[in-house]
């Protein structure tokens, strides 16, 4: 079992270099690099955007292995960056991951530009997209598993409509909420981390 950790706005989480080393044999994980850094919502649909799609697909592509389950893990960015990563995938004939972690991110047709998020603070604005995010209407669902986290508190990923996120899969979609803002990952990645090990645990390794 391969896991996949996506960046935080463009950067690489201490994070997981703390969980992960405490992850057991049988389960190998890979932080998925970019070149470019400091990249966030801002650059969604830009020449960026689509560099950094093209960099996870190659750093994914030569970690995989025939028949070997993986699933990824992303934040904010991160995780519409494993969404879009997923779709990429699949239609380079290649298998969709088991399962998606996404945390601290709306449903792709629920996410509030720069301009409808007024009232957020200014240093927030990296989540926002510029302009509207626009998925393919007429494009299949995932076959991977999604299980979503937010923070009670998380003006980005609002509790009651991270559900949403189940149009978007033709497998179960769960959701999970921790305490406290869009940060929480930050200040309390290792407990969601290890919700994250324990459901790979228990319906990919039993």
């Amino acid at each position: 079992m391969i896991l996949f950790g996506f960046p935080h706005c463009g950067d690489f989480s201490e994070s997981y270099h703390a969980w992960s080393s405490e992850l057991p044999a049988s389960i190998r994980f890979h932080g998925v690099e970019l070149l470019q850094t400091g990249l966030s919502m801002r650059e969604v649909y830009s020449a960026r955007w689509e560099q950094a799609l093209e960099e996870a697909v190659l750093s994914i592509n030569k970690q995989l292995v025939p028949n070997e389950e993986y699933v990824f893990v992303g934040h904010c960015w991160g995780s519409l960056l494993a969404f879009e990563v997923s779709h990429r995938l699949r239609g380079a004939g290649l298998r969709e991951p088991s399962h998606l972690f996404l945390s601290g991110c709306s449903a792709p047709h629920l996410l509030r530009t720069r301009s409808e998020a007024g009232g957020l603070h200014k240093e927030d604005f990296g989540c926002q997209p510029m302009g509207e995010y626009r998925p393919p209407v007429d494009r299949e669902q995932l076959r991977s598993r999604i299980s979503v986290f937010t923070g009670n508190k998380d003006e980005h990923a609002m509790i009651d409509q991270l559900s949403e996120w189940s149009r978007y899969t033709s497998k179960i979609c769960d959701v999970h909420v921790c305490e406290g803002n869009h940060a929480f990952w930050q200040a309390d990645a290792i407990r969601w981390l290890q919700v994250t090990q324990t459901i790979v645990e228990r319906e990919y390794m039993a």
